[in-house]
């Protein structure tokens, strides 16, 4: 159970009490069941064997009060023999309605009925002989007014009371081990599930202390971090400091260089040979690389620092202002798609096409060069297209061309910062996007890339 969570722990713990509560509830209500019925059959032969004595009482009544009579001849006596009759017949009714449903034991009832007939016949022949001259109540009286039923009565009125005490202890055992079983059953039963709910318990407390030594550690962790990040922000800002610090400085000196140079060159041109000259032009050269890659890094550390108010920018027209200020030349087209308008800074939208057209007119290659610009809704994202039929860039480059000041061609061949399509990365991954290459050599380029719409909503 340590491996699942909290809630699946306490749910499994409340599962298995619950499991136990139901096992043990229904396992108890058998036992009382059987203990119900063992309770029953013992209440039941009790009230069977109490009617049998009053049976054979009611007999042994109704025959002292016969002596009674015939001795003394108070009509009391027959009086209470007569009730004595009646009473013992009522309870033999009361026993077959105890006895409903028990053939055998209906059997012995009636049994027991036609022995108490009997002996009441005899009492019934003695009351006649009375009357009667002669020496026949005598001779009843010599033959014992009937003992041998009043013996019958008695032995079966025994032999089945005593059978009914040994049903009645039995079922009396049984009900006392059936409530001990039950007994036995609620205690395990309230243990197992105290133990599962001190377990449950346990893990809860123990999920409490983990979870407090967690948020210790998580308030120490933002507490880092907003040092760490109070630490980024001034040195991001010193950073900023020293990159515009370092551009006016280094800016100042090559400005002198390059105007030195212009100066030598004009001034000093028929003093040059070849050499000379190819010299000079190679030194202005990179003076103009040192200024744009200083612009180009300025402008990188500003993407995601300085911020200018976004707002909704025509891209159709936006990428044709582009094109203009780069003037490519008349054997290069560039077509311009439908293009959305979005909510961007617009500066960093001019700055990814600028780049991305201005490298595939700076590579051209062919006589009859073309660019396509074009966009299409894909899912969430505005999905661009910026195609070129220059000389193609080998897979192998693929990566590096977005890496920062990485150039595939030497510069003294082709000026290039290696800043472009680092910063054209940059600003498309800050607006939820990407950008990838396909390209086949010889036939041409295609950088994508996509902006996430709801990033550059218009709405």
């Amino acid at each position: 159970m340590r491996k699942l969570e909290l809630d699946r722990q306490v749910a499994l713990g409340f599962g298995l009490a619950m499991f136990v509560l139901v096992a043990v509830g229904s396992a108890s209500y058998l036992t009382v069941s059987h203990f119900i019925g063992a309770s029953r059959l013992a209440v039941r032969n009790a009230e069977i064997v109490t009617p049998l004595q009053r049976v054979l009482a009611l007999a042994y009544e109704a025959e002292t009060s016969q002596r009674g009579f015939l001795v003394s001849g108070g009509e009391s006596y027959l009086a209470q023999r007569d009730k004595a009759m009646v009473e013992a017949r009522q309870t033999l009714g009361e026993l077959r309605e105890l006895a409903r449903g028990d053939d055998a034991l209906l059997a012995r009832v009636d049994k027991l009925a036609t022995i108490s007939e009997a002996r009441f016949r005899v009492f019934d022949e003695v009351l006649k002989a009375r009357g009667q001259a002669g020496d026949g109540p005598r001779e009843l009286v010599a033959r014992g007014l009937g003992r041998e039923e009043m013996a019958n009565l008695a032995r079966e009125v025994n032999q089945l009371a005593a059978e009914r005490h040994a049903l009645l202890r039995a079922d009396s055992d049984a009900a006392r081990s059936a409530g001990e079983r039950v007994f036995m059953a609620f205690f395990v039963a309230l243990a197992v599930v105290v133990g599962l709910l001190a377990y449950i318990l346990r893990l809860i407390l123990r999920e409490i202390a983990a979870r407090q030594e967690a948020f210790r550690d998580l308030a120490q962790s933002q507490a880092r971090q907003a040092e760490l990040v109070h630490e980024l922000k001034s040195a991001n800002e010193e950073l900023a400091s020293f990159a515009y610090v370092a551009s006016h400085d280094l800016k100042a000196p090559l400005r002198a260089i390059a105007s030195l140079a212009q100066w030598i060159s004009a001034d000093q041109a028929a003093k040059f040979d070849d050499e000379g000259r190819e010299q000079m032009t190679l030194l202005l050269g990179r003076v103009k690389r040192m200024d744009r890659l200083i612009d180009g890094i300025l402008q990188y550390s500003r993407v995601g620092r300085v911020k200018e108010a976004r707002s909704r920018v025509d891209l159709n027209a936006l990428v044709a202002e582009t094109v203009d200020l780069l003037a490519p030349p008349a054997h290069i087209g560039v077509e311009v798609g439908p293009l959305p308008t979005i909510v961007i800074e617009r500066t960093r939208a001019q700055q990814v096409f600028q780049n991305l057209i201005g490298n595939a007119i700076q590579y051209m290659d062919k006589p009859q060069g073309t660019i396509r610009v074009d966009c299409r809704a894909d899912g969430g994202d505005w999905h661009f297209r910026v195609q070129d039929n220059g000389p193609g860039i080998e897979q192998r480059h693929f990566d590096r061309i977005f890496q920062m000041f990485q150039s595939l061609t030497a510069r003294d061949k082709k000026e290039s910062t290696g800043i472009g399509l680092t910063l054209v990365k940059k600003i498309v991954e800050m607006h939820g996007g990407r950008i990838w290459l396909e390209s086949k050599m010889g036939v041409g380029s295609t950088f994508h890339f996509t902006l996430a719409r709801s990033a550059v909503s218009a709405s």
